[in-house]
């Protein structure tokens, strides 16, 4: 079971860059007295141009005394393509240092959209670069640490985090992201305490959640022991036999190479994986008792009483284990639908006649195209679309799905593109082959 969303966190990211770069209307003073207020202005040799409601417009430079900047700082300015500026010297130094502002909230600007369309490769190099020109910019900074974290650069958002924490320690927006870096390095109390001074600053009910959440963790784990591989932070209940302990984490080095392969992608940060006994992961979670592992962030299994790494066990390790995989490879965008989809395909299940018959009784009460959105996921009709799916174009048609959503594309656009088809026609078509009206 998957139940993971950091889109609130990139959202609010995004606006906070967006709100810091935001076009406003700088002042230009005239040398008889004049003012013109624009939102867009440069520099072409010995011209200064802005933009009009008429047009753009040009000026002698000898004519402007001074351009004063917005309440927050100059607007993005651009010199015409392909030329650059002469650089300004004695009295038109001004001008190079409002440019030089301009530039900087361009590229804020341009990180924040970026950011928003999870295109995190150039939401990080807009970012860096606006930190490079001025490292107090307000919003660069989450932006870049918020866009690092998502491409699995963890050292590199924590060297931001803490740099910017370093110039204002009253940053509401660093201490949460720092929060979750600790929290993603398995350092529980050390997150908790970063989240209650975010809270304490800006309270709001997303860190309360986190707070709540890293509370229940913390009392559950108290005793808990911690050992690493390769690719995984194994902590467990102190209770729980070493040698099954050894036995998981084998089991899920032998398969992170398996779905490494499978899947044409491997994170590149550790994988947390909590062992639980089973009451402690129902206080944990909060999930219901048919849930038998929980994928959020962090991989959440309860082991109960188990001696040995039986079949169920693996299967449900291989479920999450999945999630985690394409999570990080769709970069947060996979749909549910397709999650839970290739998680039961991965761990081997398939559809038994029982399931046949209840998916083909969702799909005769409901538009096909509309059945993910009707109430609680069918976790049958999910895999048997999947399964559809890769008929069609066989496994590496749904990991080249996986590839394009990773790379930026809605999952709409990615389906249409690999199976030339959207979603909704392609739903059809699965309810037409599962009651038997057309061929795949």
């Amino acid at each position: 079971m998957r139940h993971h969303s950091l889109g609130s966190v990139i959202a609010g990211a995004a606006m906070l860059a967006a709100v810091h770069g935001a076009a406003r209307a700088d002042t230009i003073v005239l040398a008889g007295g004049g003012v013109i207020e624009t939102e867009r202005w440069w520099i072409e040799g010995d011209t200064l141009k802005y933009e009009s409601p008429s047009g753009t417009v040009g000026l002698p430079r000898s004519v402007v005394v001074r351009i004063d900047p917005a309440s927050g700082g100059a607007p993005p300015g651009a010199p015409a393509a392909g030329r650059r500026p002469a650089e300004p010297s004695g009295s038109d130094r001004s001008f190079s240092a409002e440019r030089r502002a301009a530039e900087v909230l361009r590229l804020v600007r341009e990180g924040a959209a970026a950011l928003k369309a999870r295109d995190f490769d150039v939401a990080s190099d807009r970012f860096r670069d606006a930190l490079r020109e001025d490292p107090s910019i307000p919003g660069a900074r989450v932006g870049f640490a918020v866009a690092e974290i998502q491409l699995g650069r963890d050292e590199y958002a924590l060297r931001c985090v803490l740099d910017g924490l370093a110039r204002d320690p009253k940053d509401a927006d660093l201490h949460e992201i720092l929060g979750d870096l600790k929290d993603r390095a398995e350092q529980v109390d050390d997150a908790l305490r970063e989240w209650r001074e975010a809270f304490r600053v800006a309270p709001n009910d997303r860190l309360r959640d986190k707070i709540v959440k890293g509370e229940r963790e913390q009392t559950a784990g108290a005793d808990y022991g911690l050992s690493t591989t390769a690719h995984f932070n194994l902590r467990h209940d102190g209770d729980l036999d070493p040698a099954l302990a050894r036995q998981v984490a084998d089991y899920l080095e032998d398969r992170f190479r398996d779905l490494s392969d499978a899947f044409r992608h491997a994170p590149l940060q550790p994988i947390t994986v909590l062992l639980y006994p089973n009451r402690q992961f129902r206080d944990v979670t909060q999930a219901p008792d048919n849930v038998v592992g929980l994928y959020d962030g962090k991989i959440r299994v309860p082991l109960g009483g188990i001696k040995r790494l039986d079949p169920a066990a693996q299967r449900v390790l291989v479920h999450e284990l999945t999630h985690a995989v394409v999570h990080s490879k769709t970069r947060g965008t996979c749909p549910r639908w397709l999650h839970e989809g290739l998680a039961q395909r991965m761990e081997g299940r398939t559809i038994s006649r029982a399931d046949h018959e209840r998916v083909a009784r969702l799909l005769r009460s409901t538009d096909p195209a509309r059945w993910a959105s009707s109430g609680s996921l069918s976790y049958p009709a999910a895999l048997s679309l999947t399964l559809y799916l890769e008929e069609l174009r066989g496994f590496t048609g749904l990991v080249d799905v996986l590839d394009r959503m990773g790379a930026g594309d809605a999952p709409e656009a990615a389906l249409q593109q690999t199976y030339g088809e959207g979603y909704d026609e392609l739903c059809r078509r699965w309810a037409g082959t599962v009651l038997g009206e057309r061929e795949p």
